[in-house]
């Protein structure tokens, strides 16, 4: 039985591989990402190789709660059931934690950490609706140990972490099963213009295989966290 999906920062990267992998086996796909153009063009790209249905939203995940509203009174006129909610937007900013700014740092949070509390919350009415209620959380691995090139994304990470911790625990009385998929470096635009050894990053794909198997697992089943790395470890940013 095919899918009705959600994803949130699926116009690049780990969240526009995750639609191409599981497009096929969704009768609707709904994306949301900040970049209008971006997502625009990953609508085109999704809808040429697809049958099912791709809907896409531009929307900036700083609003908090209230772009968490708009998104679920958007996807309540696109579809009657979430069956796969994928929280992946995020993004990094460099410097020390005492040296940031308090800004940066809380949108950064807002992002990464409050977006996902907001959107469980909003889309929980949708996904009782469905038969195979799935969450996917992308954190990271910045989310287990010291990430001194970005430490308010792996502060995020850690706050993720413990959200999905206790989601998972919660909800299960719903049968709404919370995976946390943690990768590594990953060969996004984060690692654009850096010089990295090749094989040394992730792909976007091997993300999108394991949400994949998410979708695939019988009801009384749930992936509860998984930590992807490069086989030979974390190459280190620039100036490190």
């Amino acid at each position: 039985m095919k899918k009705t999906c959600l994803i949130t920062g699926g116009s690049y990267g780990i969240g526009l591989a995750i639609a191409k992998r599981i497009a096929m086996d969704c009768d609707k796909l709904l994306l949301v990402a900040r970049d209008e153009d971006g997502l625009a063009q990953a609508k085109a790209e999704l809808s040429r190789a697809v049958g099912g249905q791709v809907c896409a939203l531009p929307c900036d995940l700083k609003g908090g709660s209230q772009s968490a509203k708009r998104i679920r009174e958007w996807a309540s006129t696109e579809v009657s059931h979430v069956d796969l909610l994928v929280l992946n937007a995020g993004y990094y900013v460099e410097g020390k934690l005492s040296e940031v700014s308090d800004q940066d740092f809380r949108e950064n949070l807002e992002v990464n950490f409050f977006s996902s509390y907001f959107l469980i919350k909003e889309f929980l009415p949708l996904l009782r609706r469905s038969t195979t209620r799935r969450i996917v959380m992308i954190g990271s691995t910045g989310g287990y140990e010291p990430y001194p090139s970005a430490p308010t994304c792996g502060v995020s990470k850690w706050a993720l972490r413990g959200l999905a911790i206790n989601f998972r625990q919660e909800l299960r009385s719903d049968e709404i099963g919370v995976t946390l998929i943690s990768p590594g470096a990953t060969a996004t635009r984060m690692w654009e213009g850096e010089n990295v050894p090749d094989g040394r990053l992730l792909n976007p794909s091997d993300v999108a295989e394991v949400v994949a198997t998410v979708m695939r697992l019988s009801p009384q089943a749930n992936l509860d966290e998984v930590i992807i790395r490069p086989m030979h470890g974390e190459p280190a940013h620039v100036g490190d």
